[in-house]
């Protein structure tokens, strides 16, 4: 996990990388965009590795792993987060296909001497039982 180094079994935190998670905590509570925050860490990071960093409840402390940051920085990070998403509705953009659990597929009665093509007519056969 980026922030720590496993030595002798236990995690410790790397003093470098923690530096990095500290500072993008507190770019983007100061008001910079996640990658703002990462380029102002001096790291250049996408922006949904930064938000993967923002949201790692790991950083306050586990049994395992010591706190690089404080509660209360990771509220205030959350916060702005779960703000920022409301007001752009990133957090409603998506909404999961049905999982479909029962099928049926009929025998084949064509067959290809290419696998892929074997493959797509078989895919194509399946149904979704309602």
């Amino acid at each position: 996990m980026y922030g720590y180094k496993i030595i002798n079994g236990r995690a410790v935190i790397d003093e470098q990388e923690a530096g990095i998670i500290i500072s993008i905590f507190n770019g983007y509570i100061s008001g910079l965009s996640m990658k703002a925050a990462a380029a102002n860490a001096g790291v250049l990071m996408q922006h949904s590795a930064v938000k993967r960093i923002l949201m790692q409840d790991t950083y306050i402390g586990t049994d395992y792993y010591p706190a690089i940051i404080s509660r209360e920085t990771f509220a205030k990070a959350t916060g702005r987060r779960l703000h920022r998403a409301n007001l752009h509705g990133s957090e409603k953009r998506y909404t999961a296909p049905p999982i479909h659990k029962a099928f049926e597929l009929a025998g084949a009665e064509t067959h290809f001497d290419d696998p892929a093509e074997q493959a797509e007519y078989i895919y194509s056969m399946i149904e979704v039982k309602a």
